[in-house]
C-alpha cells in the first residue's frame, strides 16, 4: 500500500483545502484588482505584483528602477491623453468663428494639468468641448471646473448632459419631481448633482425677471434653440420663476455638454414654463433661433408665434 493509499479520505480533504492556488485560479477580484494596480504602477509594477503573488521578497530591491520606470510611463500616458484631447477639440472648432478675448497662459497650463489623467472617451469629449469653449471666448470656462470635472465618471457626465436639455442660461426652472423623475433626474440625482458641485444647493432659489421694456413687461428666455418670450401688460411686473441653479462649474459643463450633442428644446418642458407663467397673467411666444452671436446674443430669429395651453 501506498502512502497515498494509507491517507485517510478526511486527510485527503485537509490536503487539497491547503494546496495553494496557482495563477490561473485567481477569482474575478483579486484579476480586477491586479488590473488596477497594474495600471497606477505600469509595467514594471505588474513586474513586481508577479512577484510577490509568486512570494517572492522584493522589498527594496529595484525600487529606485521601478519608482522610475512608473513616473515615465505616467508622463507618457498623460502625454498620450492631452494629445488625445487636443485632437478632439480640433474637431469641434467652429469655422470661421471670432474668438473673443485673451489667451490666459495660467488657464492653459491648469487645464493641460487636470485633464491629461483622464484616459476615458467620454471623459476626454468633455474636456476637449471645455477647451474649445474656452477658445471661442476667454473666461467662459472657471479653473474651478477642472476640480469638478476630474471627479466626474461616465454616469455623472451622462447626468450632465440631461442636465443640458433644460439649462436656461445658469438656471434650469424647477417644475415637479414627477417631471423631471421621468428624464432620469430623481431627487436622488439632484442631490448627487449638488454634492458633486454642479448645482447650487439651496433648494429655495427662485430668480427674478425684470422688464426689457418700458412699456410694458417683456423678457426674454434663450433656450436652447429657442427663444422664449415672456410678456405682461403692466410694465411693473416682476416675473419669479423657481429655479434649480447651476454653479459655474455646472453651467460650463452643461455647455460642453451641448456642444456635444446638439440641444434641441424639449417642448414637454417648455409648455411646462408656460403652465408655470399663465396662472401669473403672463403670455408666452417662442421664435426659433437661427443664429447667435454669442451664448446671450441671438443675430437671427424667426417671427414670434404666441404658446398657450388647454385650459380644463
Amino acid at each position: 500500500m501506498t502512502e497515498a493509499d494509507r491517507k485517510t479520505p478526511a486527510t485527503r480533504r485537509t490536503a487539497s483545502r491547503t494546496k495553494k492556488p496557482d495563477a490561473q485560479t485567481f477569482d474575478p477580484a483579486c484579476l480586477r484588482f491586479s488590473e488596477m494596480l497594474a495600471y497606477g504602477l505600469g509595467a514594471s509594477g505588474r513586474l513586481w505584483l508577479d512577484a510577490v503573488r509568486g512570494g517572492v521578497d522584493r522589498d527594496e530591491d529595484g525600487l529606485a528602477e521601478r519608482a522610475a520606470a512608473r513616473v515615465n510611463e505616467r508622463d507618457l500616458r498623460r502625454q498620450k491623453n492631452i494629445e488625445a484631447i487636443f485632437s478632439l477639440a480640433m474637431t469641434m472648432l467652429k469655422d470661421n468663428a471670432e474668438p473673443d478675448g485673451h489667451v490666459d497662459p495660467d488657464w492653459s497650463v491648469r487645464f493641460i494639468e487636470a485633464a491629461a489623467d483622464c484616459g476615458d472617451r467620454a471623459g476626454q469629449e468633455m474636456w476637449a468641448a471645455l477647451l474649445v469653449l474656452e477658445a471661442e471666448e476667454s473666461g467662459s470656462v472657471p479653473p474651478v471646473t477642472f476640480r469638478v470635472m476630474s471627479m466626474l465618471n461616465r454616469s455623472m457626465i451622462r447626468w450632465v448632459a440631461i442636465l443640458a436639455k433644460f439649462r436656461i442660461n445658469n438656471f434650469l426652472v424647477r417644475l415637479s419631481d414627477e417631471f423631471f423623475g421621468e428624464r432620469e433626474l430623481t431627487g436622488d440625482c439632484i442631490l448627487l448633482l449638488e454634492e458633486y458641485g454642479l448645482l447650487r444647493t439651496n433648494r429655495d432659489l427662485s430668480k427674478v425677471f425684470s422688464s426689457q421694456k418700458q412699456d410694458c413687461f417683456s423678457t426674454n428666455l434663450l433656450y436652447a434653440d429657442k427663444v422664449v418670450r415672456i410678456s405682461h401688460d403692466d410694465p411693473g411686473a416682476d416675473l419669479t420663476l423657481p429655479c434649480y441653479r447651476l454653479s459655474e462649474a455646472g453651467t460650463a459643463l452643461t455647455r460642453a455638454a451641448g456642444r456635444l450633442s446638439r440641444v434641441e428644446a424639449d417642448l414637454d418642458y417648455l409648455l411646462e414654463i408656460v403652465k408655470l407663467v399663465e396662472v401669473q397673467g403672463y403670455t408666452v411666444a417662442q421664435a426659433d433661433i437661427l443664429s447667435r452671436t454669442s451664448e446671450t446674443i441671438v443675430s437671427k430669429h424667426s417671427p414670434f408665434c404666441e404658446l398657450r395651453t388647454l385650459k380644463r
